[in-house]
Protein backbone atom coordinates (compact mmCIF):
# COMPACT_ATOMS: atom_id res chain seq x y z
CA UNK A 1 0.00 0.00 0.00
CA UNK A 2 1.78 3.65 -0.66
CA UNK A 3 2.33 5.98 1.72
CA UNK A 4 1.17 8.85 -0.63
CA UNK A 5 -1.11 11.52 0.70
CA UNK A 6 -4.21 11.68 -1.04
CA UNK A 7 -5.64 15.09 -1.28
CA UNK A 8 -8.69 14.90 1.01
CA UNK A 9 -5.94 13.70 3.63
CA UNK A 10 -4.00 16.26 3.11
CA UNK A 11 -6.28 19.22 3.77
CA UNK A 12 -7.23 17.66 6.77
CA UNK A 13 -3.60 17.35 7.76
CA UNK A 14 -3.17 20.88 6.88
CA UNK A 15 -6.28 22.15 9.56
CA UNK A 16 -4.36 19.82 12.69
CA UNK A 17 -2.56 22.92 13.97
CA UNK A 18 0.99 21.77 15.17
CA UNK A 19 1.08 18.59 12.99
CA UNK A 20 2.12 20.10 9.50
CA UNK A 21 5.33 17.76 8.98
CA UNK A 22 2.93 14.97 7.73
CA UNK A 23 3.84 12.31 10.58
CA UNK A 24 2.09 9.69 12.78
CA UNK A 25 0.00 11.88 14.56
CA UNK A 26 -1.15 14.07 12.00
CA UNK A 27 -1.91 11.11 9.88
CA UNK A 28 -4.00 10.07 12.95
CA UNK A 29 -5.67 13.50 13.41
CA UNK A 30 -6.69 13.91 10.24
CA UNK A 31 -8.34 10.60 9.80
CA UNK A 32 -10.37 11.49 12.90
CA UNK A 33 -11.02 15.20 11.26
CA UNK A 34 -12.40 13.22 8.50
CA UNK A 35 -14.77 11.74 10.50
CA UNK A 36 -13.50 8.19 10.97
CA UNK A 37 -13.93 6.52 14.30
CA UNK A 38 -10.73 6.07 16.42
CA UNK A 39 -10.28 2.65 15.84
CA UNK A 40 -10.89 3.57 11.98
CA UNK A 41 -8.07 6.36 12.54
CA UNK A 42 -5.94 3.80 13.97
CA UNK A 43 -6.02 1.50 11.19
CA UNK A 44 -5.73 3.53 9.05
CA UNK A 45 -2.94 5.88 9.75
CA UNK A 46 -1.30 2.65 10.41
CA UNK A 47 -0.94 3.17 14.26
CA UNK A 48 -1.31 0.96 17.46
CA UNK A 49 -3.94 2.49 19.69
CA UNK A 50 -1.53 2.21 22.73
CA UNK A 51 0.48 4.63 20.68
CA UNK A 52 -2.64 6.84 20.46
CA UNK A 53 -3.17 6.46 24.52
CA UNK A 54 0.51 7.60 25.00
CA UNK A 55 -0.08 10.73 22.91
CA UNK A 56 -2.95 11.51 24.89
CA UNK A 57 -0.60 11.66 27.64
CA UNK A 58 0.24 15.17 26.58
CA UNK A 59 -2.31 17.48 27.14
CA UNK A 60 -1.83 19.75 23.83
CA UNK A 61 -2.60 16.47 21.72
CA UNK A 62 -5.60 15.32 23.57
CA UNK A 63 -6.96 19.26 23.29
CA UNK A 64 -6.29 19.13 19.10
CA UNK A 65 -8.04 15.79 19.28
CA UNK A 66 -10.86 17.12 20.95
CA UNK A 67 -10.80 20.06 18.90
CA UNK A 68 -10.90 17.79 16.00
CA UNK A 69 -14.05 16.31 16.30
CA UNK A 70 -15.55 19.36 16.14
CA UNK A 71 -13.93 23.25 14.88
CA UNK A 72 -11.70 21.58 12.39
CA UNK A 73 -14.09 19.00 11.18
CA UNK A 74 -16.15 21.78 10.16
CA UNK A 75 -13.41 23.61 8.45
CA UNK A 76 -12.93 20.70 6.59
CA UNK A 77 -16.08 19.99 5.59
CA UNK A 78 -16.72 23.33 3.92
CA UNK A 79 -12.74 23.19 2.09
CA UNK A 80 -14.02 19.94 0.96
CA UNK A 81 -17.08 20.90 -0.66
CA UNK A 82 -15.80 23.71 -2.00
CA UNK A 83 -13.07 22.17 -3.76
CA UNK A 84 -15.22 19.36 -5.03
CA UNK A 85 -17.33 21.51 -6.37
CA UNK A 86 -15.16 23.47 -8.19
CA UNK A 87 -13.06 20.58 -9.73
CA UNK A 88 -16.83 19.52 -10.66
CA UNK A 89 -18.31 22.33 -12.19
CA UNK A 90 -14.35 22.21 -14.24
CA UNK A 91 -15.30 19.27 -15.82
CA UNK A 92 -18.94 20.49 -16.41
CA UNK A 93 -17.22 23.60 -18.17
CA UNK A 94 -14.90 21.56 -20.26
CA UNK A 95 -17.79 19.13 -21.33
CA UNK A 96 -19.70 22.27 -22.50
CA UNK A 97 -17.05 23.75 -23.90
CA UNK A 98 -16.59 20.38 -25.92
CA UNK A 99 -20.01 20.43 -27.24
CA UNK A 100 -20.15 24.18 -27.96
CA UNK A 101 -17.12 24.45 -29.73
CA UNK A 102 -17.85 21.67 -31.50
CA UNK A 103 -20.57 23.01 -33.09
CA UNK A 104 -19.16 25.76 -33.79
CA UNK A 105 -16.82 24.67 -35.85
CA UNK A 106 -19.97 23.42 -38.13
CA UNK A 107 -18.89 20.01 -37.23
CA UNK A 108 -21.88 17.45 -36.88
CA UNK A 109 -23.22 16.78 -33.62
CA UNK A 110 -24.38 13.26 -32.35
CA UNK A 111 -28.06 12.90 -31.17
CA UNK A 112 -26.51 12.80 -27.85
CA UNK A 113 -24.76 15.80 -28.17
CA UNK A 114 -27.40 17.71 -30.03
CA UNK A 115 -29.53 16.96 -26.76
CA UNK A 116 -26.99 18.32 -24.71
CA UNK A 117 -26.76 21.15 -26.40
CA UNK A 118 -30.13 21.91 -26.26
CA UNK A 119 -30.47 21.21 -22.68
CA UNK A 120 -27.25 23.21 -21.38
CA UNK A 121 -28.47 26.37 -23.42
CA UNK A 122 -31.05 27.31 -20.79
CA UNK A 123 -28.14 27.62 -18.39
CA UNK A 124 -26.34 30.11 -20.38
CA UNK A 125 -28.13 33.03 -19.34
CA UNK A 126 -27.26 36.61 -17.49
CA UNK A 127 -29.21 35.46 -14.13
CA UNK A 128 -26.97 32.15 -14.25
CA UNK A 129 -23.42 33.81 -15.63
CA UNK A 130 -24.56 36.44 -12.08
CA UNK A 131 -25.07 33.42 -9.95
CA UNK A 132 -21.50 32.00 -11.44
CA UNK A 133 -19.57 35.09 -10.79
CA UNK A 134 -20.69 35.16 -7.21
CA UNK A 135 -20.02 31.76 -6.47
CA UNK A 136 -16.41 32.09 -7.47
CA UNK A 137 -15.76 35.00 -6.31
CA UNK A 138 -14.15 34.48 -2.78
CA UNK A 139 -16.64 37.55 -0.64
CA UNK A 140 -19.70 36.33 -2.71
CA UNK A 141 -18.97 40.01 -5.19
CA UNK A 142 -20.86 41.56 -2.87
CA UNK A 143 -18.56 41.92 0.49
CA UNK A 144 -19.96 38.97 2.25
CA UNK A 145 -18.61 35.89 2.56
CA UNK A 146 -19.96 33.34 0.51
CA UNK A 147 -22.91 31.31 1.13
CA UNK A 148 -22.80 27.85 -0.44
CA UNK A 149 -26.04 26.76 0.55
CA UNK A 150 -27.80 30.08 -0.14
CA UNK A 151 -26.59 29.60 -3.95
CA UNK A 152 -27.63 26.49 -4.28
CA UNK A 153 -31.20 27.38 -3.03
CA UNK A 154 -31.17 30.49 -5.63
CA UNK A 155 -30.06 27.43 -8.11
CA UNK A 156 -32.97 25.03 -7.22
CA UNK A 157 -35.22 28.33 -7.28
CA UNK A 158 -34.18 29.77 -10.36
CA UNK A 159 -34.77 26.01 -12.22
CA UNK A 160 -38.09 25.73 -10.80
CA UNK A 161 -39.28 29.81 -11.74
CA UNK A 162 -37.73 28.83 -15.14
CA UNK A 163 -39.96 25.62 -15.52
CA UNK A 164 -43.04 27.06 -14.68
CA UNK A 165 -43.34 29.53 -17.39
Amino acid sequence: MSNEVTPTEGIAQSLVPYYTDGGKKARYLSYIVAGFSVMEAVKLAKVHLKTVQHWRANPDFTEIEARSTSEIRKQLSDELIDIEFTRNFRLVLAKDFQVLFKDAMGAGLTEKEQQYLMLIRKFYTPQQFAMIKQLVSPTGGDGNAFDFTRTVLEIRLSKETGSVR
